[in-house]
């Protein structure tokens, strides 16, 4: 047996897939590996108790569907793993770095030490893969590990991607306060940001340099990561920047144990309908309550009208869509900002207007988190496959593992016969 077969890992023998066939004898692999069509060598290469010398084979095969039978199978040895790493096709790879991720969670002490480098390093090509989606396999496998490289979770938590960067700062139990202040402040924005603002048990120090960084939505999230050391200094500093801020005003006003000078300011500024919850999230006492609820009648009466009601902002919203739709600009670029900006009623009354579904139809779809669903949505809407991707992370919240990219050329991966059955699915 050829010395490479050594370092593959030793399990037992695994039972047959539904509809699997047994595998073939070592000479009828054989003559399958030399003269077999694609089907029948991507089928012997699934097998889980295929000879480790086959499946090295198949590893460099020229059909990507035995490669990608060999990336799947969790026998197959490591040495074969390193070739596939690299491999032109990025389904193979794709394959690949689920694998790996749920064998680097169960290498142990008792490991030969060859074994784990030789996983490690397969981590550490896919990690810095060219394609996003392979380093968000990677990223989200991981997140939660303590025995992998310290260099691959530093490489994940700087990604420029935050799909990748964005799992690792949020819940790598690897990174210390020093480095993760020194990403903050290298220029970390957006999604990245907004992950590591709801990281457990974030510091005082850490929750500063959240703010410092002067992005509403990742201070939303800071207020409400409950887990999350804030100063009363810092807290009035955020109750300062939030009176001309409204995304701020609700999350605030739930964080509860408002010191009463930051419970004071924001009578000022937030609506009347927030104010019982202000009160009730807060626990206070019969006194500052009645203060609080008198100054903000005093305001009403002098006709400071502070924030507008959710109803109006979502009329506001829906009317900037039929506005943008009048005008001929309800495009991709508009649809965008409103996915980055969670805007659903702009959202759904844009979706309606160009997809020509009603509206309850139309929220169903937005409201499935269903990958495919939404695919349908936007593909109904006459939009491009990457709307569908971030309407899925961002709108759907879908997990990176289930949520479904663009094809190669830029396209949409599901047939279109199986997008209009999705819009049709939701038409109840």
């Amino acid at each position: 047996m050829l010395e490479w077969v050594l370092s593959r890992r030793t399990s037992a023998k695994k039972p047959l897939k539904a509809g699997q066939k047994k595998k073939p004898s070592y000479e009828e692999s054989k003559k399958i590996a030399a003269k077999g069509d694609a089907k029948a060598r991507a089928a012997l290469a699934a097998h889980a108790d295929l000879e480790p010398e086959f499946l090295y084979l198949f590893a460099s095969d020229k059909d990507a569907t035995v490669r990608r039978a060999v990336a799947e199978n969790e026998s197959s040895p490591l040495q074969a793993d390193l070739l596939l790493a690299r491999d032109v096709d990025q389904g193979v790879r794709e394959e690949l770095a689920y694998k790996i991720g749920r064998l680097v969670p169960t290498l142990t002490d008792d490991e030969s030490e060859s074994l784990a480098e030789m996983a490690f390093a397969v981590l550490e090509i896919l990690a810095t893969d060219q394609a996003p989606q392979i380093r968000t396999i990677i990223a989200d496998e991981i997140k939660h590990l303590s025995n992998v490289p310290k260099r691959i979770i530093l490489r994940l938590a700087k990604d420029a991607e935050a799909t990748v960067a964005g799992p690792i700062l949020e819940y790598s139990p690897l990174l210390n306060d020093d480095q993760l202040l020194q990403i903050i402040a290298s220029g970390l924005r957006g999604g990245a940001l907004e992950a590591l603002a709801r990281r457990k048990g974030l510091s005082a120090a850490l929750s500063k340099a959240v703010v410092a960084a002067e992005e509403d939505p990742a201070i939303a999230e800071l207020l409400k990561n409950r887990t999350a050391k804030i100063s009363d200094k810092l807290m009035n500093e955020i109750a300062i920047r939030a009176e001309q801020a409204p995304d701020l005003h609700l999350p605030l006003v739930d964080r509860g144990s408002l010191s009463q000078s930051t419970l004071r300011r924001i009578a000022m500024f937030v609506s009347a309908n927030l104010v019982d919850r202000l009160i009730s999230a807060n626990r206070l006492d019969d006194s500052l309550a009645h203060d609080i609820r008198m100054a903000v009648r005093e305001r009403i009466e002098e006709g400071d009208a502070t924030s507008v009601d959710d109803d109006d902002e979502e009329d506001d919203s829906a009317e900037r869509a039929e506005q943008l739709h009048s005008a001929g600009e309800l495009d991709e670029y508009a649809i965008l900002d409103g996915i980055d900006e969670k805007d659903i009623a702009f959202l759904t009354r844009g979706f309606t207007l160009l997809s020509k579904l009603s509206e309850a139809h139309v929220t169903r779809m937005l409201e499935s988190e269903s990958a495919k669903g939404l695919c349908a949505l936007t593909w109904k809407a006459g939009l491009s496959a990457d709307i569908a991707v971030s309407l899925q992370r961002r709108i759907g919240n879908i997990p990176p593992k289930s949520m479904i990219h663009e094809a190669a050329g830029g396209g949409y991966k599901l047939a279109e016969e199986e997008l209009k059955w999705y819009v049709d699915y939701f038409d109840t």
